[in-house]
């Protein structure tokens, strides 16, 4: 059959008036906005804007690599930009004090319950039509109907993967691709087949769902110095606790897109976690970034420059400054976006 173009928009019209104008040129999609994580350097490594908004992105690592803690993240900044949020509690792990502490507005979070893979996927299905954004922890956990209604001494492995690509596919239909957000947190296994290595537990069909893949890993540990800043150095503190022990104040998390279809993909981000105060130094991101960037000159003696003058007198008070100076932050920020989109 040949093609007739002088057809082509009594074809479209009649597509489009039975499936709801289904049929748009490339043009006129918007382009895609974000959600910070709370981490610059992370942000940027995504693109520039963190969590794309209108697409699935997955979270993978092993535990206690801030996987959790960057969703709760994304979580209080996406209540700053007036979206809704619900947390799939899969883990039963959720604690009100714990996650408030990390800027959520708890009283504004839904907490679904639920621990098999087609209640999440009932739940879900529903709640996408009244709330923005979704936060699956974890995805690892959730075990399949069909594994619960069998013989506990029953074998099915893959059982849970077709199970929740049972669940993505219905959960397609009623994603909307303007106000939905979905962040699917997922661990990983040691593999013993050839190569070895940590595998994520979800298996293939989160990859195949998710716009973005973030993978996290842990480094080593932080301590802080004499001015109270987290420091990887020997001039570092190492406080003994009670026990005897060194007892570490932050650890060095690492963060690389491995997978995106809304930016560049495999950056990498190198956060450090500060653990007693329950968040990334974003200060010690913010000056790698105007260093990067050439917004700061450091000269001889550890004196920092910004446009020819001096600023700041050695580290410690270079990162006040970054602190209290929300301004300067907002201008490396939208200089690390540009460089990210370049």
């Amino acid at each position: 059959m040949s093609v007739r173009r002088d057809e082509y928009e009594e074809v479209v019209s009649r597509i489009n008036r039975k499936y709801e104008n289904s049929i748009h040129k490339g043009d006129t999609f918007e382009p895609v906005q974000g959600i910070s994580t709370g981490s610059p350097e992370m942000d940027a490594a995504m693109g520039g804007f963190g969590v794309p908004i209108g697409r699935w992105t997955r979270f993978y690592g092993a535990y206690s690599s801030t996987k959790t803690l960057t969703a709760f993240a994304v979580i209080a900044e996406a209540q700053k930009l007036g979206l809704s949020c619900a947390y799939y509690n899969v883990e039963k792990q959720y604690v009100p004090d714990f996650v408030a502490e990390r800027g959520v507005d708890i009283s504004k979070l839904d907490v679904v319950e639920g621990t098999s893979v087609e209640e999440i996927g009932e739940q879900m299905e529903s709640l996408l039509a009244v709330t923005h954004v979704h936060v699956i922890d974890s995805c690892s956990i959730a075990v399949s109907e069909d594994e619960l209604n069998a013989d506990i001494r029953d074998w099915r492995p893959g059982i849970s993967a077709r199970a929740w690509g049972k669940v993505f596919r219905r959960l397609n239909k009623h994603f909307d691709p303007i106000d939905n957000t979905a962040i699917l947190i997922d661990q990983v296994r040691t593999s013993f087949r050839a190569g070895g290595g940590e595998q994520p537990a979800g298996g293939r069909i989160f990859d195949h769902q998710s716009s973005m893949s973030v993978m996290f890993r842990k480094g080593s540990w932080l301590h802080r110095n004499d001015a109270g800043y987290l420091d990887d150095t020997s001039r570092a503190k190492q406080h003994k606790g009670m026990s005897g022990q060194v007892d570490p104040a932050g650890q060095i998390i690492t963060a690389r897109v491995e997978k995106s279809r809304v930016c560049r993909p495999l950056r990498s981000a190198t956060m450090w976690w500060d653990i007693e105060r329950k968040k990334f130094d974003r200060s010690y991101e913010f000056l790698k970034a105007a260093k990067y960037l050439d917004l700061i000159e450091v000269k001889g003696g550890g004196n920092y420059y910004y446009d020819g003058e001096r600023i700041a007198r050695g580290e410690p008070e270079m990162r006040q400054l970054l602190d209290d100076d929300e301004a300067f932050r907002e201008e490396i920020m939208t200089e690390l976006r540009e460089a990210a989109q370049r």
